[in-house]
């Protein structure tokens, strides 16, 4: 018996070194498995992520000269390539369903480049249709107001300045509402947003902190995707502790003390394809010597391939000078208040038309050219509104030149 068992121990030492080879075998295919299901799994989880955000930009530069210093746009008698060149980051990440996170960036030429955050919000799409946005949103003003830094989804160089530089607040931060109704064949479109903003001195045409508060207002518009009908109202109260600092000049008699403000705004549009047609008018009204603003254009254009001309007008005009102007007597006691008011109506008081021909090529699906000539004259007893023209009364007319790329991507 001995023997025997003793033959058989080499047997019994082989096959526990085949069942520890399988053991170790086994465990070895266990972790390659597990392994590859992680991998699996990260680049699943990497997909989804991936899925879940989209991100988007667009760029603009621009070449502007005018024929004087008359300060029209930004222009000057020197070729720059500053004002109007830009470029904009946007990314939105889906964070649950129906609610999403989107962030803007845009860093311009005429801040240095210096980024800034133009909108940062949080959305919510409900099941009835209903959308809601809390954070750093565009202010709705004008037909094209969300569109205000792409220059590609627009027809010209630039906005119309009569109507779009009537109000030195873009953005705010606060919540707003919207609301689709689907109509047989067409759609009416309700916003009503509110909240706050201020201005930094150096985000501020005006050169000093500017605060928008208890901004309120809502936008109704109809469309049947060839003709668009849009009204908007916004009010605020505008505060201002400093008097203006306008290219280094302090201008007296210039702050603001809770003055409500109002803006009205009406817009049409008329596209069939080729031919389109589009407008806006506005008023503008602020208590005490701020002015109050009616402005308006009308954009004709035609679409012939990848080439669309353009001609445009623009008109504004202040509706309050005899109101917000004073009568001195010429004394020792008010000669000073008298020229305090003159600095001031130099710079509020606006009567402008401007006059453009255009002519844009789509040189991609993302990509287009855009030359302009723009005449603004027709300044009446004013100085157009415009800062150097204040400065130099010789100015009573300016002629500006742009050739703008713009890109999407």
């Amino acid at each position: 018996m001995t023997i025997k068992a003793f033959r058989l121990l080499p047997l019994a030492a082989l096959c526990a070194f085949s069942i520890q080879a399988q053991t170790e075998q086994s465990a070895e295919q266990r972790i390659e498995q597990l392994e590859r299901q992680v991998a699996l799994l990260s680049e699943q989880q990497a997909s989804t992520m991936s899925d879940r955000f989209t991100f988007n930009g667009f760029a603009s530069v621009a070449m502007q000269v005018s024929d004087n210093d008359a300060g029209f746009a930004g222009a000057t008698n020197q070729a720059e390539f500053d004002n109007g060149s830009l470029v904009g980051l946007q990314g939105s990440f889906n964070v649950a369903e129906g609610t999403d996170v989107t962030v803007q960036l845009v860093a311009r030429g005429e801040d240095d480049w210096d980024p800034e955050v133009e909108w940062a919000f949080i959305s919510h799409h409900f099941d009835n249709g209903l959308t809601a946005r809390a954070g750093k949103l565009r202010l709705p003003l004008f037909m094209l107001s969300d569109y205000l830094e792409v220059g590609y989804a627009t027809p010209w160089v630039r906005v119309p300045e009569e109507v779009y530089g009537t109000v030195v607040v873009s953005s705010f931060t606060g919540v707003d509402v919207l609301y689709d109704i689907e109509l047989d064949d067409s759609t009416v479109s309700l916003q009503a947003f509110g909240g706050n903003r201020t201005v930094s001195a150096s985000k501020s045409s005006l050169g000093v902190e500017t605060k928008f508060r208890d901004i309120i207002g809502g936008v109704v518009s109809w469309t049947d995707e060839t003709v668009t009908l849009r009204a908007s109202y916004t009010q605020a109260k505008v505060n201002g502790d400093e008097d203006w600092n306008i290219d280094g000049n302090v201008i007296p008699m210039t702050t603001f003390d809770s003055d409500k403000a109002t803006f009205i705004g009406l817009g049409a549009r008329y596209d069939q394809g080729n031919f389109f047609a589009l407008s806006e008018l506005t008023r503008t009204e602020v208590e005490g010597f701020y002015q109050d603003v009616d402005a308006a254009y009308l954009t004709l254009g035609y679409n012939v391939n990848s080439l669309t001309p353009y001609v445009s007008v623009a008109r504004s005009e202040t509706k309050d000078n005899d109101e917000r102007a004073v009568d001195f007597p010429i004394n020792q006691q008010t000669i000073q208040l008298a020229q305090v008011k003159g600095m001031q109506q130099a710079l509020l008081d606006i009567e402008r038309t401007s006059y453009s021909a255009g002519l844009r090529w789509d040189v991609q699906s993302n990509v287009a050219i855009t030359t302009d000539v723009t005449y603004s004259t027709d300044f009446g007893d004013t100085r157009g509104g415009l800062s150097g023209a204040a400065t130099d009364s010789t100015i009573d007319d300016t002629i500006v030149y742009t050739v703008k790329l713009d890109v999407m991507f």
